[in-house]
């Protein structure tokens, strides 16, 4: 019986089921809750008054918490923001002035728990260091807990906040990433590292009041790193939000936070509980009921249209497809296979068909020989892969640029060569150059990897006649030549000039060589005085060309030219080996011979031989220094490089930097390298006398030397003035017209012997004036 009464109710259950689900049915459905609510709508009416100041008086309190919490933690951002302002403009803060500045901002009170400086990622600076020594040398991009928020702060640039977390010294805290960033002269801003200010979150709720023992309410906190309502719960109760709770936003740099609160032990219940119950019953199904059905409906309904969506795609993706295969059926013979452009091949019947062509009127040409930068370190970096997707993207690239009647080849490589015809082909090429160069700075997906690269054009402009064609490509070729010379991502427009440039660039090279075979350079000397006895103490030997018509010539006029013919380490060699028997030649005469300074290119460093040709040259310790552009970038991984200067201090030869000040020597670089000396460059001591600011960075530079335990040469000292001020800035040597002129082996030998002479004077006054001083104090003890 009970089997069949079960039955009986299953089989009535759906049919009440079907019924309401029919749309015919929701009128009467919705008629039907509606006659039974108005029975209770008075009962209705109380509960709904009796509630309302219930949530009217928890809103009340909850808007003041919102409002200290959020307070507080801006209080506390604010802070971190000042600390990012002051390394902004002051990077080398050392610990002691960074710990001054923290004290002084905290001073007018803060829940920050600590506030720690990572320059490069490394947790370096710490305050208060007390309790948090176990911050220090912390690698942020090695804390798998915390690498995430401080690669996202470098990245975009804001504050990201995250937490609350467990932190490594203990306990638990919200931590504000604030990336800092230090401004140039020229060029985008230089990601310096990170500061992480900590928030102590057991004081941050103190100091709020919601651990008050008289809290009056049920209090959770959600929203850990900023995620809102999707985030966990760090705080409170989590049934509170069971309570139908009222909920607060608290919003935080890069997120928010939902409070819900309810008074203490929940919402208190009104009268005529029952019918209150009862009344929410019936609402809820006025509400769920159409809202489960129109789900139903929509959901349907979008399942429809993804199944049409789909099946649009898929007959888009075949037809894509089969015009791709048709595509490259046709352009096989006269197309790059890899990119799609026309090839070498197609671009000269091109050509061909220009200059055999009918006139068109006022239409010119303008030919675009476009090469990518740095395409050769992308495929022996990332592989032949990466480089073919590369080429891919510059072919893309292209075809959005130029307009459908241009023809685009690549002829090559990482070569491509574009023909426009226009009647102001030199307006079009600029505009065309521009977009193209401007495309290519955003960084490209090879893959597996992303990178950035850049384009170099140059541009040739002519008229439309016979044979005019090829030689546009020889005048586009120098112009490109020219602007890889300048810098690489740009481009430049072919000139006469340019042309003449070229032919005598040729021709100083072929001088150049014919120089070295036939020992026309050879090395001048410019003193180096202490800074604060002006004795004699240092030279450096400077590169001259005796050149056989334009006379004494400084590195200056042939240099760049050198560079590009890779003649440098060869003139290094002669320089120094010039240097070398200059200072026996001295030594002899009975000359007492400071050290010599040599420069030494990056050419020089790379050749695997120049440690056992240094051994073979029998130099005595302490006498010789090489100088290190500060440009050269020293690279752990190049192996040579570093070998060799390994062997170089091995034989007693010191290392200085030359030009400190204007390349890319960083603390790290000077900390691994340890240079016997750093040159401040010409640059910075130009305006010493008339720039505080120049002041106080030589001041910074000698402070560096100093805890380095490295000397500072200051060159280019023009005036006294300006040997005064570096003097008392801190620089032990000097150098400079003001003190000496660079002068040949025969002269500065003459210098020497006069330097002599004075220092034997200086040393006989110094004696006397000491036995004066002696005899003066005999004469009062007596």
């Amino acid at each position: 019986m009970q089997t069949m009464a079960l039955g009986g109710l299953l089989r009535v259950l759906r049919r009440l089921n079907g019924w309401v689900l029919r749309p015919a049915s929701l009128p009467a459905l919705i008629a039907l809750i509606a006659v039974g609510l108005l029975g209770l709508l008075a009962d209705y009416q109380n509960h709904q008054i009796f509630e309302q100041h219930s949530r009217a008086a928890v809103a009340d309190r909850l808007s003041v918490i919102r409002a200290r919490l959020e307070g507080n933690i801006n209080r506390d951002i604010q802070i971190g923001r000042g600390i990012v302002a002051a390394l902004a403009t002051r990077p080398d803060l050392d610990s002691a002035e960074f710990g001054a500045l923290v004290e002084h901002l905290l001073a007018a009170g803060s829940d920050l728990r600590l506030i720690a400086a990572a320059p490069d990622m490394i947790v370096r600076m710490v305050h208060p260091l007390i309790g948090n020594e176990k911050v220090i040398g912390l690698d942020y991009t090695k804390t798998p807990s915390q690498r995430d928020a401080v690669l996202r702060a470098r990245e975009t640039g804001q504050l990201v906040l995250a937490g609350p977390i467990e932190l490594v010294q203990g306990g638990v805290g919200i931590v504000g990433r604030f990336p800092v960033f230090i401004d140039r002269p020229a060029g985008p801003p230089v990601f310096w590292g990170i500061v992480s200010a900590v928030i102590d979150i057991e004081r941050l709720y103190a100091n709020s009041g919601i651990t008050a023992a008289d809290f009056t309410l049920d209090l959770t906190i959600r929203g850990r790193d900023g995620k809102g309502a999707a985030g966990e719960i760090f705080f409170g109760l989590e049934d509170v939000l069971a309570r139908s709770p009222l909920t607060a936003t608290i919003n935080i740099p890069g997120g928010t936070w939902q409070l819900a609160a309810t008074p203490k032990g929940g919402w208190p219940a009104p009268p005529n509980t029952v019918s209150f119950r009862l009344m929410i019953a019936l609402i809820g199904a006025l509400v769920v009921l159409p809202i489960l059905i129109t789900g139903h409906l929509y959901a349907e309904r979008r399942r429809n249209l993804d199944e049409l969506s789909e099946a649009k795609r898929l007959a888009e993706a075949r037809n894509i497809q089969l015009e791709e295969a048709n595509r490259r059926a046709r352009h096989t013979s006269l197309h790059d296979e890899l990119t799609g452009l026309p090839n070498r091949r197609h671009l000269m019947d091109h050509l061909g068909r220009l200059d055999t062509g009918a006139p068109r009127g006022k239409a010119r040409i303008a030919a675009l020989h476009i090469d990518l930068d740095r395409f050769k370190q992308v495929n022996d970096t990332y592989g032949h892969a990466a480089g073919d997707r590369l080429l891919q993207h510059a072919a893309d690239l292209m075809r959005a640029v130029f307009r459908p009647d241009d023809m685009v080849a690549r002829i090559g490589g990482d070569e491509f060569v574009a023909v426009c015809i226009s009647e102001e082909p030199e307006e079009l090429a600029r505009t065309l150059a521009d977009n193209l160069i401007a495309g290519f700075r955003h960084p490209i997906d090879l893959g597996e990897v992303r990178c950035r690269s850049g384009l170099s054009i140059g541009i040739a402009c002519g008229d439309l006649r016979s044979d005019q064609s090829s030689k546009l490509l020889i005048d586009a070729d120098i112009a490109l030549y020219r602007a890889k010379k300048l810098g690489r991502n740009r481009f430049e427009f072919f000139t006469r000039a340019l042309e003449a440039q070229v032919v005598s660039a040729k021709r100083l090279a072929d001088e150049i060589l014919t120089g070295i075979e036939e020992n026309q350079f050879t090395a001048h000397y410019q003193q180096q005085f202490d800074a604060s006895t002006r004795e004699l103490v240092g030279l450096e030997a400077l590169l001259r060309w005796n050149h056989p018509t334009e006379g004494l010539l400084v590195p200056a006029r042939f240099m760049e030219v050198a560079e590009d013919i890779n003649a440098l380490p060869t003139l290094d060699h002669m320089v120094l080996e010039t240097a070398l028997a200059h200072r026996r030649r001295w030594c002899s005469a009975g000359l007492r011979v400071p050290r010599i300074a040599v420069n030494v290119s990056m050419g020089r460093l790379r050749d695997e031989r120049l440690a056992d040709m240094l051994r073979a040259m029998a130099i005595e310790p302490g006498t010789l220094s090489f100088e290190l552009t500060e440009a050269i970038y020293l690279d752990e991984s190049d192996e040579v490089v570093c070998d060799n200067i390994r062997g170089i201090k091995d034989l007693g030869i010191d290392i200085e930097i030359d030009d400190f000040g204007t390349g890319y020597a960083s603390i790290v670089s000077l900390m691994r390298l340890q240079p016997t000396r750093l040159k401040i460059a010409s640059q910075l001591t130009a305006a010493v006398s008339t720039s505080s600011a120049q002041r106080q960075l030589i001041r910074s530079i000698v402070e560096i030397g100093r805890t380095q335990g490295i000397g500072v040469v200051a060159e280019g000292v023009e005036t006294l003035e300006q040997a005064h001020i570096l003097t008392e800035l801190g620089c032990q040597t000097l150098q400079g017209y003001a003190l000496g002129r660079p002068a040949d082996a025969d002269e500065m030998a003459r210098l020497m012997i006069e330097e002599s002479k004075v220092s034997v004077v200086k040393r006989q006054n110094l004696r006397s004036e000491t036995l004066d001083a002696l005899l003066v104090s005999e004469s009062d003890q007596s």
